[in-house]
């Protein structure tokens, strides 16, 4: 039965298209897909303001701060619950109505996998993403290849956002370089134009001399013609030698200088135009440092608070506690049991399920005294896992922003000085 629904604005909703295309179906609802679906929909679909918007719509979060992971977690269980998640459903089908309606046109999983294909290759990812879940036609095959599709690329975001870090240091330890070039080929563009300059005013009025000889030679011949005394005209053939002498090396010095003037103009053409490309590229380089830091602001602030607060760590006493650390790289663990025995306490390392088995963890919970987990290298299910771990048995949890030896560091520390336990 195809059912009509219409908008807040009054128009035909998305699902009636699908209705009136495909008879018997309708689109799937977001509660009504498989729950491993909800956390890829929130992550790509939705942005931070959209889902704190929604959560704090539905009374899920309180108005204090919560964390970007804590609004995530939210978020993904409010999606799964049919009340709470239409508003944001609602939300999805306008904002990608057209996209969904390209969608809507496709009659088999093969016409979706074309389109998907197409939307992914200029880059409308979310929309589509969106589109294809719902569909009436899509496979679970289709769902679940599309489904790997975005999990990956979420990987390779993170990977860019590292390698866009770097860029930006170099970019920022540039900059000033580039500045000071420009600062001095401003200033010696200006000292050789001023140059050039003189130098042009100068050979004009040598040109203008030299018109100005060139017009007497005219005169003085016309003179010659009239006179007809044989002594005036040796006298005055004298004097027109004497004057062409000094015009043709009036003409050379005058060639000369324009030849000099033509060349320092072409100079002073040529380095305008190079002082142009570098103003240029500086303003790219500003927009790319501007762009660069707008989307990596949250990472850097995480990584300096790291660091100011890593020697403050330097004099802590576990008094022979243990601590679990699940997650994280193994090449770093060497140096965090370092630490932990330096600071004499026990250090347990698993990696939250990569190798080990994740029903390791609740064995380990309760030989410990707190556990630390890095939140940018360990698998949802590890972190469901020992947050219900460490509330059933009264564990201390601290998650880490990342995983490296300063957010480390400072985990121990806010540790050692009674931090509450962290769900």
């Amino acid at each position: 039965m195809c059912i009509n629904l219409e908008s807040s604005t009054g128009r035909v909703g998305v699902d009636t298209l699908v209705a009136s295309q495909c008879p018997g179906l309708r689109r799937k609802k977001v509660w009504e897909l498989e729950h491993r679906l909800h956390c890829s929909i929130a992550g790509t679909c939705f942005t931070l303001g959209e889902m704190r918007r929604f959560c704090r719509k539905g009374q899920l979060i309180p108005r204090g701060l919560v964390s970007d992971y804590d609004l995530h977690i939210n978020f993904v269980a409010m999606l799964a619950d049919a009340e709470t998640a239409r508003p944001a459903a609602k939300y999805l089908d306008r904002k990608y109505k057209a996209t969904i309606q390209h969608f809507d046109q496709a009659d088999s999983p093969n016409d979706l996998k074309l389109r998907w294909n197409e939307a992914v290759s200029q880059g409308e990812i979310a929309a589509a993403f969106w589109s294809i879940l719902t569909h009436p036609y899509v496979s679970e095959t289709l769902l679940f290849e599309v489904y790997g599709e975005v999990h990956m690329l979420s990987h390779l975001s993170g990977a860019s956002v590292r390698i866009d870090m770097q860029a930006l240091i170099q970019l920022r330890r540039r900059l000033p370089e580039l500045e000071k070039e420009i600062d001095q080929s401003r200033v010696a563009l200006l000292s050789r134009t001023c140059q050039k300059n003189k130098m042009i005013e100068t050979l004009n009025k040598r040109l203008n001399k030299a018109l100005q000889n060139e017009r007497k030679f005219q005169k003085a011949e016309k003179e010659i013609k009239s006179l007809e005394s044989e002594e005036t005209l040796r006298h005055l053939r004298s004097q027109v030698e004497t004057y062409a002498s000094k015009l043709k090396n009036s003409n050379v010095r005058a060639n000369r200088a324009e030849a000099d003037a033509a060349k320092q103009k072409k100079l002073a053409e040529v380095s305008n135009v190079r002082n142009t490309q570098v103003e240029s590229q500086l303003v790219e380089l500003r927009a790319e440092q501007s762009a660069l830091e707008i989307a990596l602001e949250g990472a850097l602030s995480a990584q300096h608070s790291s660091s100011e607060k890593r020697d403050a760590c330097k004099k802590v006493d576990l008094a022979g506690r243990s601590i679990l650390y699940v997650g994280g790289r193994n090449r770093l663990c060497a140096h965090f049991r370092t630490l932990v025995e330096q600071q004499n306490g026990y250090f347990i390392h698993h990696d939250g399920g990569r190798e080990e088995s994740t029903q390791r963890l609740d064995a380990l919970l309760n030989q410990v005294d707190a556990v630390l987990c890095p939140l940018d290298c360990v698998s949802h299910d590890a972190v469901h896992r020992i947050k219900r771990g460490c509330k059933r048995y009264g564990k201390y949890l601290m998650l880490l922003s990342q995983s490296s030896l300063s957010a480390f560091t400072k985990g121990i520390h806010e540790y050692s000085r009674g931090s509450s336990v962290a769900h």
